[in-house]
């Protein structure tokens, strides 16, 4: 029975397994042939399609290949051309770069003919850019007008300003196409960021830090002028503002910045060439005057070097809510530092009438002093002695006080030159010495910013009136 059977199906089925097995050969025999058609070109010269490459890289990349050092055929991941060590510029920007390896993914038809050369993508690897800061939208601007298949992988960005190295960005990777298109990836200052690119906007993360920025560009926005807007958050801190940028200057103007214990508006105009200077202007909304007398003045001297590169002029002005019972009504200074050497001047208005001190100092110095020339009108003596809670027996008519002299902002001494009072008073050596000592066992027995604590003050003018 076991017999028939198997005569049955050999008779009925044999032409089927007769054609099942030629399969085999034949399927043998293509695979052979994708196989020699993909490796034969491992054998060929490449270095005489150089200029059929440059060509392609030109008109469709804008990438022109200056030099390099060797091209290979490789088959996997897919048949492409490996261009090590690889000498380029993008042409329209100007930016040069260096890449350790530039592949040239093939299509089939190109793998033996060049005529109408056609790649699939191409792949930057391990590659290497010196820029200018100010030049940083140029390279956006690049990769956001690839039309082609174009990737990126561990691009190590080093941004400059005036030839110095201000930091890197490192492990950048990139494409233009697919389900990562205009992702950005890579680390700053150590830490792992994510970026969305377009042209009208960058979104900016750095993971596990809390800092987020995203940037609107404007329509006519440019790579020689930028404008825009900006969101940026850091830690308890958020920041808004619009823009103007080339390469020489920064115009900041409808900007906020608030936190829990400051609110800030202002403007600012930030040139760098020919060298770094700040003008801005700065209106105080709210803040947190516990938070002044925390303040490190020394930490803040002991970077001199950092003082020194500093060039700015700035206004800041101060008013306290309308029914606040704060002793500072209103607060206005000029601060001008060039080059270490500090220039001031100051008007404040308080609880029955004004201060104005103007004055100078180098930061600098081994043993900084500022110097001080401060002008005290109080015209209403009633409301100061009210506000301090000072008994009536002590009150005066009016105060009109010029107080010349210097403090040693790290020994926290100072010294008066000269106390006089419009009624013709001048103090003698014996009520400067008075001053001194109060000055330094009540205002400054702590720091240069514990002298605007409340209570001290109200010490201070208990004991000197």
């Amino acid at each position: 029975m076991i017999n028939k059977i198997h005569k049955i199906i050999h008779n009925k089925y044999l032409r089927f397994f007769k054609f099942f097995f030629f399969l085999r050969y034949v399927l043998a025999i293509f695979l052979i042939s994708i196989s020699l058609f993909i490796l034969i070109p491992k054998f060929f010269n490449y270095e005489k399609k150089q200029e059929i490459l440059k060509q392609y890289l030109s008109s469709n990349y804008n990438l022109k290949l200056n030099d390099y050092e060797s091209i290979k055929y490789n088959v996997l991941p897919l048949p492409n051309l490996s261009i090590k060590k690889a000498s380029l510029i993008i042409q329209k920007e100007g930016i040069p770069l260096k890449s350790e390896d530039l592949n040239i993914f093939l299509s089939i038809k190109n793998i033996y003919r060049y005529e109408n050369f056609k790649a699939r993508k191409i792949i930057l690897k391990d590659t290497n850019i010196s820029l200018k800061i100010d030049s940083v939208k140029k390279l956006l601007t690049y990769f956001d007008n690839v039309d082609y298949k174009f990737d990126i992988k561990d691009l190590n960005l080093n941004l400059l300003r005036d030839n110095k190295s201000l930091f890197e960005v490192k492990k950048v990777t990139f494409s233009n196409y697919g389900y990562k298109k205009y992702k950005i990836n890579g680390k700053v200052f150590e830490k792992k960021f994510k970026a969305y690119l377009n042209d009208k906007a960058l979104d900016f993360k750095i993971l596990n830090t809390g800092i987020k920025a995203n940037l609107q560009f404007d329509e006519n926005s440019s790579s020689k002028l930028m404008s825009g807007s900006s969101k940026i958050s850091f830690p308890k801190n958020n920041l808004k503002f619009n823009f103007k940028a080339n390469k020489n200057l920064l115009e900041m103007y409808d900007s906020t910045l608030r936190n829990k214990d400051l609110s800030i508006a202002f403007k600012s105009f930030i040139e760098f060439n020919p060298f770094f200077y700040i003008n801005s202007v700065i209106d105080i909304k709210k803040i947190n005057k516990e938070k002044i007398k925390k303040f490190d003045l020394i930490n803040i001297l002991n970077n001199k070097n950092f003082i020194k590169k500093i060039n700015s002029d700035n206004i800041i002005n101060y008013k306290s809510k309308k029914f606040s019972n704060d002793l500072i009504k209103t607060f206005s200074t000029e601060i001008n530092l060039a080059y270490g050497r500090l220039v001031f001047l100051k008007n404040i208005s308080i609880v029955g009438g004004n201060i104005q001190c103007k004055g100078d100092s180098s930061l600098v110095a081994d043993y900084p002093r500022l110097n001080f020339d401060c002008s005290f009108k109080i015209e209403n003596i009633k409301k100061l002695f009210k506000k301090f809670s000072l008994p009536k027996e002590k009150i005066v008519e009016k105060i009109n006080l010029n107080v010349e002299g210097s403090i040693n902002l790290l020994n926290k001494k100072i010294n008066f030159k000269k106390i006089s009072e419009s009624n013709g008073y001048v103090a003698n050596e014996e009520d400067i010495k008075y001053f001194k000592e109060s000055f330094e066992n009540i205002l400054f027995n702590k720091n240069f910013f514990g002298i605007f604590e409340f209570n001290k003050i109200k010490d201070f003018v208990s004991a000197i009136i």
